[in-house]
């Protein structure tokens, strides 16, 4: 886009213009030769309700970030004007995951690699007003926008009546486009030097480019993972917080993390556990593989008593 062309435009005709193809990328409809994504899955109804919370489980993490901002950016000139009580969507996240997960599903959700690259990204570029913005935008507009439709065919899918897809419910806003007219009337008057719009822009580009990694990773993986994530969730609980020290003991010995002084589990499929251990002043990752493949909730905790068993033998070796 030239610069004549830029100034010609109102702001939020720019931003939609430079990110067209972006959202076109994340579009189901828009290539039919590539394999069927979540997005398709989910429009299609072959996308099952278990891959459907692990979206879901991620998404919460990037609203965590992006709303922590918005509290801290509240009474900012900038962007104090995008930070809307009814927008917010953690706590409705928090209700669908304690629907879809049990109460105990904060201890079977984490985030995947590419969505921590995504926090981290929120929490960097939020550290300058007009960062915030750009997230804010990509995320919230789009909820308001093409996420009704996946609110749409998740109640369709599922059955859901409120929990379960309530992160899609906008009850404080009466007219979303009034509303989107209104958000993007504030971006045309934004009061920003053109350098500053010229990398909100880029930013919001950012956004779309790590919310498709998102997307990318989980879809690589949908299907794959034969235990519900409410069973994830109740046996990483149940390790962390009834038998934290055994944890402990499996993530130094077969962990391979002798230096470990704290460990947490965050998740299992069918062929491992996965692990977080304290080492040093940071965390690392650690995985352990069952003896076979596990396809039973029932056959879990022998398999984790073996792995414990053997890594007392080997710590004590």
């Amino acid at each position: 886009m030239s610069a004549d062309t830029a100034a010609a435009m109102s702001f939020s005709a720019r931003i939609r213009e430079a990110s067209w193809s972006r959202h076109q990328g994340l579009d189901p409809s828009a290539d039919t030769e590539r394999e069927p994504g979540l997005f398709d899955r989910l429009f299609d109804g072959s996308l099952a309700v278990d891959d459907y919370t692990r979206w879901h489980a991620q998404q919460f993490f990037v609203y965590e970030a992006i709303e922590a901002a918005g509290d801290r950016l509240a009474g900012d000139p900038v962007a104090g004007p995008f930070v809307f009580a009814e927008l917010a969507r953690r706590h409705s996240i928090e209700a669908d995951l304690k629907y879809l997960m049990g109460p105990k599903w904060r201890s079977g959700a984490e985030p995947l690699p590419s969505t921590r690259a995504y926090v981290d990204r929120i929490t960097e570029a939020a550290t300058e007003p007009a960062g915030y913005v750009a997230h804010a935008y990509t995320r919230y507009l789009g909820d308001l926008s093409g996420g009704q439709a996946f609110g749409k065919a998740a109640r369709r899918n599922y059955g859901f009546d409120g929990e379960g897809a309530s992160f899609y419910e906008f009850t404080g806003i009466g007219s979303p486009k009034a509303f989107k007219d209104e958000y993007r009337s504030r971006l045309d008057a934004i009061d920003l030097p053109e350098d500053a719009k010229a990398r909100l822009v880029e930013e919001i580009l950012l956004a779309y480019d790590h919310n498709g990694a998102v997307l990318t990773e989980l879809s690589a993986n949908l299907g794959r993972n034969p235990f519900e994530p409410k069973v994830i969730a109740a046996i990483c609980h149940h390790m962390n917080h009834d038998h934290a020290a055994d944890t402990l003991v499996i993530c130094r010995g077969a962990g391979g993390r002798p230096e470990a002084h704290a460990a947490r589990m965050t998740g299992f499929d069918g062929d491992g556990a996965d692990f977080k251990a304290a080492v040093g002043d940071g965390e690392v990752d650690v995985r352990v593989a069952w003896a076979r493949p596990l396809t039973e909730r029932a056959e879990v905790r022998p398999e984790i008593v073996r792995i414990f068993t053997e890594s007392e033998e080997r710590l004590e070796s």
